[in-house]
């Protein structure tokens, strides 16, 4: 699976560089506040918390076309749903690795 869908992405804002940019910048912002959010609930086993932020981030990253880690995001949702304790580091480090390859991608995509 790819990191960054970026023919998604451009038609997502029809080719407008800056505003490319703008949504971007937002998602930098609010995506490290999301992870600790993340991070938290799975410390602290709060499902609700995990189910929460873990959408929220899966949204965000569709939108950008990360599908990969997307994908991640979505597996700490499932787990968060169904309370499960099981597979969660797994999942964290999943998407802890998906969002690290993506992190360049965007920073490649904007400074163009």
């Amino acid at each position: 699976m790819e990191v960054l869908d970026r023919d998604f992405l451009l038609s997502n804002v029809d080719g407008d560089q800056e505003l490319l940019k703008e949504i971007v910048g937002l998602f930098v912002e609010s995506s490290g506040e999301i992870l600790q959010s993340i991070r938290d609930a799975v410390t602290s086993a709060n499902y609700d918390a995990l189910d929460r932020s873990a959408h929220q981030l899966k949204g965000a990253l569709a939108n950008l076309g990360a599908q990969a880690a997307a994908a991640a995001a979505t597996e700490l949702e499932n787990l968060g749903r169904r309370g499960m304790l099981t597979g969660l580091e797994d999942a964290m480090g999943a998407l802890d690795r998906e969002m690290e390859r993506l992190a360049p991608e965007l920073l490649d995509l904007v400074s163009n």
